[in-house]
């Protein structure tokens, strides 16, 4: 139980602390179920630098769940990358990243990357951008090569409704795929409410869908 609040604690300074940055948002969902706890949050934020050209953004995602106090779930990530536009739809980006997986074969992977992303499309509704990179994967069996590609589309369906698709497949011994899937609705100007679904495959496969609360700032 102990774990539990303070894992409660810990999502409330996530949701708190990014009212200082410059731009972000902050997704939380969770419930209690007969007394077990499941829950899934998410930061993602963006800050300024002196050069319009550069832009840097760090992406948190936890989730977690356990069933008649038996922990089922317990995986997360963070990522930060910086990128430099040299062109009005092409620029350079580098990409460190960890995430863990307490139930899989390789729980923790560690990612240092290198690469060039194309802005495919770009309306006052519709963006679509395209990531690939190359770089070094240290997990707990040693160091590897690895390619990454990353597809991100995003349509403004209406003034307050959004939907967007982020598709991850990274190239190395043991392949990992991420798909998440998210609809939202502004509530106000910072406060969202939204459906998202999170598919992985690490090797092994999970879906989870949730309905989440969310800050934009």
């Amino acid at each position: 139980m102990k774990k539990k609040l303070l894992g409660l604690v810990f999502l409330g300074l996530l949701l708190l602390s990014p009212i200082v940055q410059s731009a972000g948002k902050a997704d939380l969902s969770g419930k209690f179920s007969n007394g077990d706890l499941y829950f899934i949050t998410s930061v993602d934020y963006s800050w300024e630098t002196k050069s319009e050209d550069i832009e840097r953004d760090i992406e948190f995602d936890y989730r977690y769940q356990d069933k008649a106090s038996v922990r089922t779930t317990n995986r997360g990530l963070i990522a930060f990358k910086q990128r430099y536009e040299f062109s009005e739809k092409h620029y350079v980006f580098g990409l460190g990243r960890f995430d863990f997986n307490e139930f899989r074969p390789i729980t923790n992977r560690t990612q240092a990357n290198l690469g060039w992303g194309y802005k495919i499309l770009r309306t006052d509704t519709m963006k679509m951008s395209n990531e690939l990179a190359m770089g070094l994967l240290h997990t707990d069996t040693g160091q590897e090569m690895i390619v990454r590609n990353s597809l991100w589309f995003f349509y403004k369906v209406a003034p307050r409704l959004s939907f967007s698709n982020k598709y991850l497949y990274e190239f190395a011994d043991v392949p990992v795929v991420r798909n998440e899937t998210e609809f939202n609705y502004l509530l106000t100007d910072t406060v969202k409410v939204g459906i998202k679904n999170i598919y992985t495959e690490d090797p092994v496969s999970d879906n989870i869908v949730s309905f989440n609360i969310g800050y934009v700032w």
